[in-house]
């Protein structure tokens, strides 16, 4: 029996909190683990279970927090940190494994002092963790040991994130108020520069203009980062006067309120594409849900979502991009990715006309594959061999 404990966040749906959710309820289905788990103050003080559920059942979540601390004086095969600022205190003889994950580069403040040993984070049997080959060359950039970094990455549940069926898909789009004859577009990630809303917004209008029966369905993140999309949406309006007219507004809506997860399944089944043109990403958790959906996405090339979606082209259609510098833009501290704005336009052109094929056999194929390698159950067996 390996002892494990995870310190880690629980019941908040940041995407820390929900890795660490998501692999607790299958490592806890693992034979020959006795885990145990110590909750890390949340990043931000505002954060609050009530504001911010994590959106599983309530069966699910008993589970998860369930899990206990480890009882004094028990002694631990492995420890696993994933939570943030990360810590840089390390207990001699102790296996501790570090999850970090960045967009663009690792900075002071992702640690929690300003003392940092690099080596300390992969000497003897200490690791890095991180979910994708694109994080893993930031944080060698920033002078870890590429060779000691572990890219694990992270995974989807098949049994909730799944395609509708075709009744399903109607009722659903018909309560958000969704015709049969519009193209619907969505993406649900936070109003920050590094995930391209901006981008998909200006694209939009161009092709809402072309095509009048397009929508643009938005998620708010007030809560978790107060960060609202009525504030990329006014810088918008400022540096492109007459872009964002009233034909263009009237085909925006945005979700503000948190969402279960049966609900989330239900904004990425009910889209035509799932359209994420990031500059930069450490994962993209929202890509692989929407793909295994059966809903086709479009992303940035060159970035970490290449890690799983060059297998599955029916499903994703990849943008041409430039490598970014810091030196080009005030928000970023590392590299970046600048999609090639006119094929962002062209793809979501090719969507609302009609030509982007979805739910033929071929799409499933590469659906069924892709919640095959990366269902949750299986990343944490990937997991447990580095316990």
């Amino acid at each position: 029996m390996k002892t494990v404990c995870i310190d880690g966040w629980r019941g908040v749906n940041h995407s820390f909190a929900m890795v660490n959710q998501h692999q607790l309820l299958a490592l806890l289905d693992m034979p020959g683990l006795s885990l145990f788990h110590r909750d890390v103050p949340y990043f931000m003080k505002h954060w609050t279970r009530q504001a911010m559920s994590a959106g599983f059942s309530a069966a699910a979540q008993a589970r998860i927090d369930a899990v206990p601390p480890p009882p004094p004086g028990q002694t631990l095969d492995c420890v696993f940190r994933l939570a943030s600022p990360t810590a840089t205190s390390f207990d001699a003889g102790q296996k501790t494994l570090s999850f970090m994950v960045t967009e663009v580069g690792m900075a002071p403040e992702c640690f929690d002092t300003g003392v940092l040993d690099r080596a300390a984070f992969t000497r003897d049997a200490n690791r890095v963790v991180t979910p994708s080959n694109w994080s893993r060359d930031r944080l060698a950039d920033y002078g870890f040991d590429a060779d000691r970094i572990a890219v694990l990455p992270h995974g989807v549940d098949p049994a909730l994130f799944r395609p509708m069926s075709a009744f399903d898909r109607h009722q659903a789009r018909s309560m958000l108020g969704v015709a049969g004859d519009e193209t619907l577009f969505v993406n649900v990630g936070v109003a920050m520069w590094n995930k391209g809303l901006d981008l998909l917004i200006r694209a939009f209008a161009q092709v809402r203009r072309e095509f009048p029966r397009t929508r643009l369905l938005l998620k708010d993140h007030q809560t978790l980062y107060r960060l609202g999309v009525d504030r990329t949406i006014a810088e918008l309006g400022r540096k492109h006067p007459g872009l964002l007219d009233e034909q263009v507004l009237a085909g925006i809506s945005v979700v503000s309120t948190s969402l279960d997860l049966p609900q989330m399944r239900g904004l990425y089944a009910v889209a035509d594409a799932y359209v994420s043109p990031y500059r930069a990403e450490g994962f993209n958790m929202p890509v692989m849900e929407a793909m295994a959906c059966g809903t086709p996405v479009i992303v940035t090339a060159g970035g970490p979502t290449d890690d799983f979606c060059l297998d599955v082209p029916a499903l994703a259609q990849r943008l041409p991009a430039k490598l970014g510098r810091a030196e080009d833009v005030s928000q970023m501290s590392g590299l970046y990715l600048e999609p090639d704005f006119d094929a962002l336009v062209e793809a979501m052109r090719a969507v609302a006309a009609g030509a982007q094929p979805r739910d033929n056999d071929e799409c499933e194929r590469q659906r069924q594959a892709l919640v095959q390698a990366h269902a949750w159950p299986a990343i944490a067996q990937r997991l447990a061999t580095l316990f």
